[in-house]
């Protein structure tokens, strides 16, 4: 690692703002995102570390590597801290300004948010956001936007916006910054405070600036540091060494655009199990340990490389359409598929989704409905009535998707044969319903809606549909209400009523127990 480190001396965050030059984040980096519950956190340790008298608050490891403009760095980790830290000194900037205290408003300013070049006539910020962010950043933080007009912006935003997380932030420090200097209504006394946390983030809160000479060798070094503590995802681990394998610019620039895609892709899952769902729906099985070293080996090249690459973009935008329903990825499927992908979701079923990636990429449409109706029996009989154990079912799913994915196997029908050593049969499921408890509601409602869907089909036909019960409106409370008065008890041996949650004896329910009834209508087997 030495070969390709310059130098990694500890300095204060603030001063690395102030004298070392400017900082960019790559495009592909990703969005800020830091929550409110993070900057509270911030906030609230500097706070203590000033009370308290500390000299030093360290808040980790920044890597950098050198642009070739003069004094200039791509930042390659630290670009949420080092947002965070000016957006935090725009808040005390506009705080100043506000109260008349012009010329230190200004000095903020021009040390930590923008300067200008000697001979230059513009100013410019000190550190350049990814290119969703920038501009957002440029005119509510540099250019310090009143609180209405980020209030007005953030309001037209959707929940999933990549620049809603910087407009909150804005706020948030804006308002704590005012908590701040307005504790005792003196604003002399509250500039002084605000003076104290400008300089105890310029010298005090400190980081170790790791710099290294190029970006094929950053790569290797982040491995290097994770091995020795640095804590990276895997996902953020698997992007490095990609990158690190393209040694041709073309190739570089190439992953990074579709590496900026997926990433956008996945907002709104956990990216981390994207990345187990997609070795596992082409490699089968692997533990959680062992995932990065496996993708080590299978991307060792610069083909192999951006061959995964390639794979990545498109089965990203697969796995975020795994439990949406309404996503245009299953529009050419029919309306009760569509019902499976929400009753999939809403059973938390975790371990199909390599299955389902595998399916997507070779399975007819028909074929994958019904796959998808073999899913849904498997984790109610397994998981959600039996309560089998995540790993084995996990190991059964991660065979059956590879399998899907190498042309082993091509119908549903066949898939059920894979899985058939987890599938519980008819009367193992019974004695597993038997006794089943549960306490999520959603679920229970669940299970009730199908039962007498499937009691109507039996006796009704083809206008069950028509008549059948809506998950919906239904509700638990008029059925075995939490606590039911003497005259609403329901006797089971008088009413042919079996019990989720809890047993019945004599038409009580036990002590401190809530348990929801349904009627039977209908063999549970059929489920």
């Amino acid at each position: 690692m030495e070969d390709h480190v310059t130098g990694a001396p500890t300095i204060g965050i603030g001063r690395l703002l102030k004298e070392e030059g400017r900082f960019f984040i790559p495009h592909h980096q990703r969005d800020y995102s830091w929550t409110q519950d993070q900057l509270e956190q911030l906030f609230q340790d500097i706070e203590e570390t000033q009370d308290i008298g500390q000299s030093e608050y360290f808040i980790g490891l920044m890597v950098f590597m050198p642009s070739e403009q003069q004094r200039a760095f791509t930042i390659l980790d630290g670009q949420q801290r080092l947002a965070t830290t000016t957006i935090v000194l725009a808040a005390v900037r506009s705080w100043l300004k506000a109260r008349g205290f012009d010329e230190d408003a200004n000095q903020i300013h021009d040390r930590y948010i923008a300067d200008r070049r000697l001979g230059g006539r513009d100013q410019k910020p000190i550190l350049v956001l990814n290119e969703s962010n920038n501009d957002a950043f440029v005119r509510h933080v540099v250019e310090e936007s009143p609180v209405d007009a980020i209030e007005e912006e953030l309001s037209s935003l959707n929940r999933y916006d990549p620049n809603r997380a910087l407009l909150e932030a804005a706020l948030f420090c804006r308002a704590r910054v005012n908590e701040i200097g307005s504790l005792d209504g003196d604003k002399d006394r509250g500039a002084e405070r605000l003076y104290g946390l400008v300089e105890y983030l310029e010298d005090a809160v400190k980081v170790v600036r790791l710099n290294v000479q190029s970006e094929v060798n950053a790569y290797t070094v982040f491995e290097t540091l994770n091995d020795r503590g640095l804590d990276l995802s895997v996902l953020d681990l698997a992007k490095n060494h990609l990158f690190g394998r393209a040694n041709d610019p073309t190739v570089l620039r190439d992953m990074q655009g579709r590496w900026t895609q997926m990433t956008a892709n996945l907002t709104n899952v956990k990216a981390d199990d994207f990345l187990k769902a997609w070795w596992m729906s082409r490699h089968g099985r692997v533990q959680n340990p062992q995932l990065f070293a496996r993708f080590k080996e299978r991307a060792s090249s610069m083909p192999a490389a951006a061959e995964v690459s390639r794979d990545l973009l498109p089965a990203s935008e697969k796995y975020a359409a795994l439990e949406v329903a309404d996503d245009p990825l299953w529009a050419e499927y029919s309306e009760k598929a569509r019902e499976r992908v929400r009753n999939l979701k809403l059973l938390s079923a975790q371990q199909i989704h390599p299955v389902l990636l595998s399916a997507l990429e070779k399975f007819a449409a028909r074929e994958l409905e019904r796959l998808l109706h073999l899913l849904e029996v498997l984790i109610v009989r397994y998981q959600l009535v039996g309560g089998g154990r995540t790993g084995r079912l996990e190991i059964a799913c991660a065979r059956l998707a590879q399998r899907i994915f190498e042309g082993e196997c091509l119908t549903a029908s066949q898939a059920a044969g894979i899985v058939k050593d987890v599938l519980p049969n008819d009367e193992q499921f019974r004695d597993n319903f038997k006794t089943k408890q549960e306490k999520n509601t959603q679920k229970a409602r669940y299970l009730l809606a199908s039962l007498e869907t499937q009691a109507r089909r039996a006796n009704m036909g083809a206008n069950a549909a028509e008549l059948g019960p809506s998950r919906i409106s239904l509700t638990l409370e008029h059925i075995f209400p939490k606590n039911p008065g003497a005259d609403r008890l329901i006797n089971p041996s008088t009413h042919g009523c079996h019990s989720i949650g809890g047993n019945l004896p004599n038409g009580h329910a036990p002590q401190g127990s809530s348990p929801v009834t349904w009627c039977t209508m209908g063999d549970p087997s059929s489920l």
